[in-house]
């Protein structure tokens, strides 16, 4: 049952210990805060004073961090023989709570870079066959008054409708993986829909270069050349 902070402070707690349990008095209640990675409920803490310390918490100038480290040693080694000087820093700390998470993203940025590569490289060789198909309509197109421009949509139109219905299939996949990875954690974003407007703009940019530089090199063609065999 929760308890006021008012009526809390002065009241009694009993407390496990190493001799058994004992009456400790709540002299103070803080705010809640988090001490364990975010995929977890903020749990209860208990924070009292013993008579042998077995941890400090401390803030340091990272300026001369050795010396201090070397200091903080032979003080621990004076007060507190029996027990062996270990030391670690809270951001390290905090950092390896998410280890798992930094290892995955990772790899889905290795393999993301990986795929764009192979789906530009492979849109490119598309674009270029489909150019050298379209060879001699191009030509036919330019004697007639056709302006490089129309000749870059003519190109580009299909391949910008592949990747809008792409955009569309994958739309609703990566919500859902998306979602259910971020079920995972107790404190947890929202998934905002310009993240997905973004990643399908980017697509729709990347596919809009690699078309369009062999586009706008098979528009800036000689007819004469296309037409040669006719």
């Amino acid at each position: 049952m929760d308890i006021p902070k008012e009526r809390a402070v002065g009241s009694k707690m009993l407390s496990a210990t190493d001799d058994g349990d004992r009456e400790f008095e709540i002299v103070g209640v803080v705010s809640d805060f988090h001490y364990a990675s975010f995929k977890e409920k903020i749990a209860p803490l208990v924070l009292q004073r013993i008579a042998t310390p077995r941890r400090m918490l401390l803030r340091l100038e990272t300026g001369n961090l050795e010396d201090i480290l070397g200091s903080m040693q032979e003080i621990w080694k004076s007060s507190v023989a029996n027990t062996p000087f270990m030391h670690s820093f809270v951001d390290k700390d905090v950092e390896r709570l998410y280890e798992e998470e930094k290892r995955i993203g990772k790899i889905a940025a290795f393999f993301t870079l990986l795929a764009i590569l192979i789906s530009a490289l492979g849109l490119f060789g598309l674009v270029s066959y489909t150019a050298e198909q379209k060879k001699k309509e191009i030509g036919i197109r330019k004697v007639l008054g056709a302006s490089i421009n129309s000749v870059v949509q003519l190109l580009t139109k299909d391949f910008v409708k592949l990747v809008l219905l792409a955009f569309v299939i994958a739309l609703p996949i990566a919500y859902l993986i998306v979602n259910r990875w971020l079920e995972d954690f107790t404190y947890r974003i929202e998934i905002q829909w310009w993240v997905f407007a973004l990643a399908g703009g980017i697509a729709l940019i990347i596919t809009l270069l690699t078309v369009g530089i062999q586009s706008i090199k098979s528009a800036t063609v000689n007819p004469a050349k296309s037409l040669r065999t006719e």
